[in-house]
């Protein structure tokens, strides 16, 4: 899991946006933006900072071991984290159940919006039709 995946997902269980953290941080919006995408890299600085906001170790937010290994011929990096406990499997489960219950739930009212609107565009091709007879 990335640095940047990590702070989101933090940040999310807190049920902040973006702008809330970065009011945190006393940073703009657009930078947790990049420094949630990876763009740019955390500094110890702001990991201290993120730390004592989100009550996590600040090498939380950093892979602590990288292993190179060859994998069909091509070459890959295995990150992992040492840390990593079975309390924060459950607690990326429930971060990953609550995506998928937003997802549904977006896509539904998405489905209520797209049946709404070919409603409206039946009722506006009758009324075309009512009018182009007068």
């Amino acid at each position: 899991m990335t640095t940047g995946t990590k702070i989101r997902l933090l940040r999310e269980k807190n049920g902040w946006g973006q702008d809330v953290l970065a009011n945190k941080l006393n940073i703009s919006q657009p930078a947790i933006s990049k420094i949630e995408s990876d763009q740019t890299k955390l500094s110890w600085d702001y990991a201290e900072a993120l730390a004592k906001i989100f009550e996590v170790d600040p090498e939380y937010f950093f892979d602590s071991k990288v292993s190179n290994f060859i994998s069909n011929n091509q070459k890959v990096n295995q990150l992992y984290n040492s840390e990593y406990h079975d309390n924060n499997i459950e607690f990326i489960k429930g971060l990953y159940e609550a995506q998928i219950n937003s997802k549904d739930q977006l896509l539904e009212e998405r489905y209520e919006r797209i049946a709404d609107l070919k409603k409206q565009i039946e009722e506006l091709k009758a009324e075309l039709v009512i009018l182009k007879k007068v």
